[in-house]
């Protein structure tokens, strides 16, 4: 494939993942719902798949390049909807580890089935052989 190709690759499925971020907001599951930042998902995103849902506030920090400032605002948000919780480790206070609560998983998972569907609904309207190629595709790239 050439640069071009994969660069154009590369642009159209940003314009997707942007497309179906922007039609999380409106579907029926999540639009009544709280509404949060980009980081703030991104955060549930990384919880949701973490080994006990739980990470430590310094990882976070460098996955998402914010300075304590901003995590610390975007965490009282996340707290506020009861999405997290912040846990003090060990004999040091300033140790602090972030964990998904039961409705911040759930609330991920609603807002995961929503990009899902409306992706699906989107391939449903496409032959199935070009789906099928999509899927073979994705599951060489995953």
């Amino acid at each position: 494939m050439s640069e071009t190709v994969s660069k154009e690759v590369g642009d159209m499925l940003t314009e997707m993942i942007f497309r179906f971020y922007s039609a999380l907001h409106r579907h029926p599951s999540t639009a009544a719902g709280p509404k949060i930042h980009t980081h703030g998902f991104h955060i549930l995103y990384l919880l949701e798949r973490a080994h006990d849902k739980r990470l430590p506030m310094s990882f976070l920090l460098t996955e998402l390049q914010m300075t304590k400032q901003q995590m610390s605002k975007l965490l009282n948000e996340l707290e506020e909807f009861g999405f997290i919780e912040r846990i003090r480790t060990g004999r040091d206070r300033r140790n602090v580890s972030v964990r998904l609560t039961q409705a911040g998983s759930v609330y991920f998972r609603s807002c995961a089935a929503a990009v899902s569907d409306a992706i699906a609904e989107a391939f449903e309207k496409q032959p199935p052989e070009k789906t099928e190629l999509v899927h073979s595709l994705l599951v060489q790239l995953m």
